[in-house]
């Protein structure tokens, strides 16, 4: 019989799947289809960090492609996975760096003007807010996560 934290799990990391296939288009075509990035530094031409984007896209797809191994380990139904700590750990160093990735973000897009000095609605930067917003939002649902997989762990054990 399945328990209840198996089904809550896979819908955690489902939840996660969309949530992060949302925030990798925001990500990718934010800027009027253009690439928008999480920026990372201000300097007098608003160039994006080179680093803090190489972070982040590591972040959004490392991720992504991490949740979709995991939920089609518990579609298996074996119980295996549920012994190892590689779930545990995954999920813990994912609070961190989606908050992280979400605060560059936030921090970034929070100063943003764009070309028009004065003006501070931009459609990029309404964007930028939401990836950023998004991306802490992650990174708590991740901390479920790592709740759930510390109680299948000490239930398997």
């Amino acid at each position: 019989m399945v328990s209840v934290q198996t089904i809550a799990t896979i819908v955690v990391k489902v939840f996660k799947i969309v949530l992060n296939i949302v925030v990798l288009v925001l990500y990718r075509t934010g800027y009027n289809g253009e690439f928008l990035g999480v920026g990372g530094t201000w300097n007098l031409n608003e160039e994006k960090n080179p680093d803090a984007e190489i972070v982040a896209s590591g972040v959004i797809v490392g991720y992504l492609i991490y949740t979709l191994v995991q939920v089609v380990t518990f579609l298996f139904g074996t119980t295996e996975h549920k012994r190892a700590l590689g779930d545990i750990v995954m999920n813990f160093v994912g609070v961190f760096l989606w908050i992280a990735v979400g605060a560059v973000a936030l921090h970034y897009w929070g100063g943003y003007q764009g070309e028009h000095q004065y003006q501070f609605v931009f459609a990029e930067r309404q964007v930028g807010l939401a990836v950023g917003a998004l991306c802490v939002i992650q990174g708590a649902v991740y901390l479920l996560d790592t709740v759930l997989a510390i109680i299948h762990f000490t239930k398997e054990m």
